[in-house]
């Protein structure tokens, strides 16, 4: 299970202050207390600051992989200029946030992943818009993947995202979601399979239940990576406990790691 942080995102109100204040310290903060709480990769999307947007994912790509040179990153943006600058600065295999069916999208971030080839989230959304249809959300992710293996990326670095819906406003948005990912993953072998998991709980309360839930769903149907928030802890031990009940942990090392260094008591302060 690949966790991508998702606090450094612009459209948050404390990183949307922070970018608009300088403090360049309060984002690596940020970004050091995910990456110590277990991300693999740290989302980074600078959106929001329109004008200054490509200085600035530039300014926080090199600012991270300086103070955390291990760390790696998701480049997310809507703006291809901004896309191109992350993935320019990054040192390593960076995440590219994101392709879609769109064709105006398809043209201006196709020539990044073959530069740069990075590992590509596919969003299954097209010119149309949004699909509510499950049959339509999982033609638009097979395009995608065959496009991406035309361009020779590897079947490993491709993570399709089959765009999950609040189940406040779909009652069966979150089974949907997994019935694609099923389908994609039963037809392209070697597909990586991701979501923006929050999405699932959006408008409803205590959001934080409903998403440790799901992700415990979706990773028994075998999610492979997923947005979330790493330092929601008893996501993090669920995740870890989930991997070992899945056989992803031989010999349960990862799981007996983090009880010897106190990670699984939820009741202690974090270590």
């Amino acid at each position: 299970m690949i966790i991508v942080g998702e606090r450094i995102n612009s459209t948050r109100t404390s990183i949307q202050e922070a970018l608009q204040a300088g403090d360049e310290e309060a984002l690596v903060r940020e970004a050091r207390d995910q990456w110590a709480a277990g991300a693999d990769y740290l989302d980074v999307n600078t959106a929001t600051m329109l004008d200054t947007e490509v200085e600035w994912m530039t300014r926080l790509v090199t600012g991270i992989q300086a103070r955390l040179p291990e760390a790696l990153l998701a480049i997310d943006s809507p703006n291809a200029a901004a896309l191109e600058a992350g993935l320019r600065a990054h040192r390593g295999r960076a995440m590219l946030n994101s392709i879609t069916g769109e064709r105006e999208r398809i043209e201006a971030v196709l020539p990044l992943v073959r530069e740069f080839q990075p590992r590509v989230i596919a969003l299954t959304m097209d010119d149309e818009g949004l699909q509510r249809e499950a049959d339509k959300r999982f033609a638009i992710g097979a395009r995608l993947i065959e496009l991406l293996a035309r361009e020779g990326v590897p079947p490993d670095n491709v993570f399709v995202d089959p765009l999950i819906f609040p189940v406040s406003a779909e009652g069966d948005a979150g089974r949907i979601a997994l019935d694609i990912m099923d389908k994609l993953k039963a037809a392209y072998p070697g597909v990586h399979t991701i979501c923006g998991l929050s999405n699932v709980s959006h408008g409803l309360p205590v959001r934080r239940q409903i998403n440790q839930v799901y992700m415990l769903m979706a990773m028994s149907r075998g999610l492979d990576a997923a947005i979330v928030d790493p330092l929601d802890q008893r996501m993090m031990v669920n995740v870890l406990t989930a991997r070992m009940l899945l056989g992803q942990d031989p010999g349960c090392k990862a799981y007996l790691t983090a009880y010897r260094q106190g990670r699984l008591n939820l009741d202690a302060p974090p270590p």
